[in-house]
C-alpha cells in the first residue's frame, strides 16, 4: 500500500504527514546504569497527530530491517512520541501526494 508510494525528505512536517524514518532497536542494560547496545533496526511509518515539543504520531506501519532476534518496539495504531531530532537522526521521509 505505501511501499510504491513517492516519499521525499521532510525537515518540517505538518500535521496530518505520513512520515517515515528508521529507529534503533536497544536491547535491555546488563547493568543498572550501563549503556544499552544497539540490536536491530527498525523502519517506521506514522501520521502526525500533533505537534508541540514532541512530535505526537500514529503508528501505521512498522518494519524490522536489521536484527534477527530483536522484538519490535511499537506497533500499528500505537500513539507515539518523538523529538524531531530523533526523526531527523533517522532520516524522515515525507508521503508525497498523488496530485
Amino acid at each position: 500500500m505505501i511501499d510504491n508510494k513517492i516519499w521525499s525528505p521532510c525537515d518540517k512536517p505538518k500535521l496530518g504527514d505520513t512520515l517515515k524514518w528508521c529507529e534503533p532497536i536497544w536491547a535491555k542494560p546488563n547493568k543498572p546504569r550501563g549503556k544499552r547496545d544497539q540490536i536491530g533496526e527498525q523502519e517506521i511509518t506514522a501520521i502526525l497527530l500533533n505537534r508541540t515539543d514532541f512530535l505526537e504520531l500514529k503508528v501505521v506501519c512498522v518494519e524490522k530491517i536489521l536484527g534477527d532476534d530483536a522484538p519490535i518496539t511499537v506497533k500499528v495504531d500505537d500513539v507515539i512520541k518523538r523529538k524531531k531530532t530523533s526523526l531527523e537522526k533517522g532520516n524522515c521521509n515525507k508521503l508525497m501526494d498523488d496530485r
